[in-house]
Order: structure tokens, then C-alpha cells, then sequence
């Protein structure tokens, strides 16, 4: 598998986990809805039984992680180019 599919994978599993972690994905309004997401929302709980997903939320979500992972990457990859060039 190239390493863009499992950036990508890697990208939706960490927004999806941290979507509900309660500290850093889980906001609470003073109505009692619930946010779910990090940085934008991706789910909303109504506290009826009622939920909906943000239009954009996910998709941003996904992208965001993406792209940090993705510089990670770069940069770990140009660390061991530049360690092996040393050599």
C-alpha cells in the first residue's frame, strides 16, 4: 500500500477518535446539545434522539489530519535522507 492510502486511513481513524474524546472533541451547549469534532464539528446530538452530521466538518477534519500527518512524514522522510547523505 503507498504511503498516501494509509496517511489517508490513518487520517480518518484519528479524527473519527478524537471526534469523541471527551476532552477534546466533545463540546456541550447551554441547550444541551452536543457537539462532536475537532477542530470543526462533525456530528451534532440533539439530546432528543435527534443527531445530524456537519456538511463540511468531516470532510475539513479529514483534511486537516491529513495534511499534519502528511508533513510528518516529509519531514521524517528528509531527516533520514539527509542522516544517510552524512554518512
Amino acid at each position: 500500500m503507498s504511503h498516501k492510502k494509509i496517511i489517508f486511513i490513518l487520517s480518518l481513524v484519528v479524527a473519527i477518535g478524537i471526534a469523541f474524546t471527551p476532552v477534546i472533541g466533545i463540546r456541550h451547549d447551554a441547550d444541551g446539545i452536543i457537539y462532536f469534532g475537532f477542530p470543526a464539528d462533525m456530528f451534532v446530538y440533539y439530546g432528543n434522539g435527534g443527531w445530524s452530521t456537519s456538511s463540511l466538518g468531516p470532510f475539513f477534519n479529514i483534511a486537516f489530519f491529513y495534511v499534519i500527518f502528511l508533513q510528518l512524514y516529509k519531514l521524517v522522510t528528509k531527516k533520514k535522507l539527509l542522516k544517510n547523505i552524512e554518512k
